[in-house]
């Protein structure tokens, strides 16, 4: 068996601010990270109320979609579209609580929904 005999991490020490540096350049989807200034939080009562709902809703709908009487494959579809309007939440807040309006109706009307 080959052993390497560099440290474990051979980048550098994760504490470091070189190494910190560089993990925030590396991510996964090549997006930087972004510094958010007190500004763009939901400091707004409106929008912090808005966040709050879809929240709520979102995790009734989840609770919907574990319950429905249907197969797994279906469910898991299910799941994925919560998942896009969660996502969807992060950049468009109204964007996110009309989709996720639309897909609680067509669950209401035992129409499958479409996203």
């Amino acid at each position: 068996m080959h052993r390497h005999h560099e440290p474990p991490y051979a980048g550098g020490d994760p504490a470091s601010s070189e190494f910190v540096a560089r993990e925030a350049e590396s991510r996964i989807d090549d997006r930087p990270d972004v510094e958010t200034s007190a500004d763009e939080g939901p400091d707004d009562p409106e929008v912090a109320a808005l966040y709050a709902l879809v929240a709520e809703r979102l995790k009734q709908a989840h609770t919907r979609v574990h319950a429905l009487h249907a197969s797994e494959e279906a469910k898991t579809a299910l799941t994925r579209q919560l998942l896009i309007v969660t996502e969807t939440a992060k950049r468009d807040l109204p964007e996110a609580a009309r989709r996720l309006s639309r897909f609680v109706q067509d669950l209401d009307e035992g129409l499958p929904p479409l996203g």
